[in-house]
C-alpha cells in the first residue's frame, strides 16, 4: 500500500484526494494503520460531482442530493446521466507525504534519519551495505541543475541510490552517469508475510553477481565469463577494486597514470570491450558509470562482487 500511495502521490501532486472507495480496495487493517499514523487524513466528504463529459450546462459541478443511504449526482439537463454513489465514493483523504515518507524509510529497516534534500527529494537512510537512499517524487527533480550536487553535499562518498515512480531509460542513464544508481519503486517494494508492502534494497550477499579471477584474469557476470583484453581487464579490475573502498570512483588522474591513457578514452574502450562481449550498450554505461569532473565507478554494489586471488 505504501507503494500505491507514493503513486498516487506521483501522478496526482502533494494534494491528490483519495476516495474512500479506492481506499476499500485495499487491506482494511492496512488502511486502519496509517490513519492512526496519520499519514492518511480523512478530510470533508464531498459535495459536489463532476460534470458529464459532453454536457454543456455550463456547471463546474454538479451537486449531490442524498436518497436514503445512497447518493445521486444530478444533471441539470439529463436525467439519464444522474449518477447514483454510495457513501465511500464522497469519502475523500489526503496524504502527509513527510509521514508517508517516514513510513516508507522505515518498512526498509533503513539506517539514520529521514531529511529532506530538496523539493520532492528526500533522504530515507543508508543500506547495510552502505548505499544512501534517495526517494523523489518526480524522476525530473533528479536531473534538475544543481539536483545531484545537493545530494552529494548531504550524503558525502557514499554510493547512491535513487527510489522514483516512474523511470524512463532516458533519466536512468543520466542518473547512472553521474553515479546515481535508479530503481523505480514497483521494483523495490516486496510483501511481507504480514502483507505489508517492505522496502527491499540490498542484494543478498551470498549470491554475488560479478567474480573476478586474478589469477586466471577471468570476469564472470551474471554467470556469463566477459572476455577482455589484457588493457582493458587491467582497468575492469582497478574500477572492481575501487568499488569495494570507501569511495568507489576511480579518478580521472589514476586511470591516466596507470594507464598511459586518457581516461575518457580507455573508458570508452573497455565499453566497447564489454559490448563485443556481448552486453547491451545501456548496461555496458551503467557498469562502467561516469561520474562527472570525478572518473567513473563499478555500476554495482560492493556486496554485489567477489574478487578471487
Amino acid at each position: 500500500m505504501l507503494a500505491w500511495l507514493w503513486t498516487r502521490l506521483s501522478e496526482g501532486g502533494a494534494r491528490v484526494a483519495i476516495s474512500g472507495r479506492a481506499l476499500g480496495r485495499l487491506p482494511a487493517s492496512e488502511v486502519e494503520r496509517l490513519l492512526r499514523a496519520q499519514v492518511l487524513i480523512e478530510e470533508r466528504k464531498a459535495d459536489t460531482w463532476s460534470v458529464c463529459a459532453e454536457c454543456d450546462c455550463g456547471l463546474d459541478a454538479r451537486p449531490v442530493e442524498q436518497l436514503g443511504d445512497a447518493f445521486r449526482a444530478c444533471c441539470p439537463h439529463d436525467q439519464s446521466e444522474d449518477v447514483i454513489l454510495q457513501k465511500d465514493d464522497l469519502s475523500r483523504f489526503s496524504v502527509d507525504t513527510d509521514r508517508l515518507v517516514a513510513r516508507i524509510a522505515a518498512s526498509g529497516d533503513l539506517g539514520g534519519a529521514v531529511t529532506r534534500i530538496a523539493d520532492g527529494v528526500w533522504l530515507l537512510g543508508e543500506t547495510p551495505s552502505g548505499h544512501a537512499v534517495v526517494l523523489s517524487i518526480d524522476a525530473d527533480n533528479l536531473v534538475a541543475p544543481g539536483a545531484v550536487m545537493a545530494i552529494r553535499a548531504a550524503v558525502g562518498l557514499k554510493p547512491i541510490m535513487a527510489i522514483v515512480h516512474d523511470l524512463s531509460a532516458a533519466i536512468a542513464v543520466r542518473l547512472r552517469e553521474v553515479g546515481v544508481e535508479p530503481h523505480a519503486i514497483a521494483a523495490v517494494f516486496k510483501a511481507g508475510s504480514d502483507g505489508m508492502d517492505r522496502l527491499v534494497l540490498d542484494p543478498p550477499s551470498s549470491v554475488p553477481r560479478l567474480v573476478m579471477n586474478l589469477s586466471a584474469q577471468s570476469v564472470t557476470l551474471d554467470g556469463r565469463r566477459l572476455d577482455l583484453p589484457t588493457q582493458m581487464f587491467a582497468l575492469f579490475r582497478l574500477l572492481i577494486e575501487q568499488s569495494v573502498k570507501r569511495d568507489p570512483v576511480l579518478k580521472k588522474q589514476d586511470i591516466e597514470r596507470q594507464t598511459g591513457r586518457p581516461a575518457n578514452e580507455i573508458a570508452r574502450d573497455l565499453r566497447n570491450a564489454l559490448i563485443s562481449s556481448g552486453m547491451p550498450e545501456a548496461q555496458a554505461k551503467s557498469l562502467v558509470a561516469t561520474v562527472r569532473a570525478r572518473g567513473y565507478r563499478l555500476g554495482l554494489a560492493p556486496a554485489e562482487v567477489v574478487i578471487e586471488p
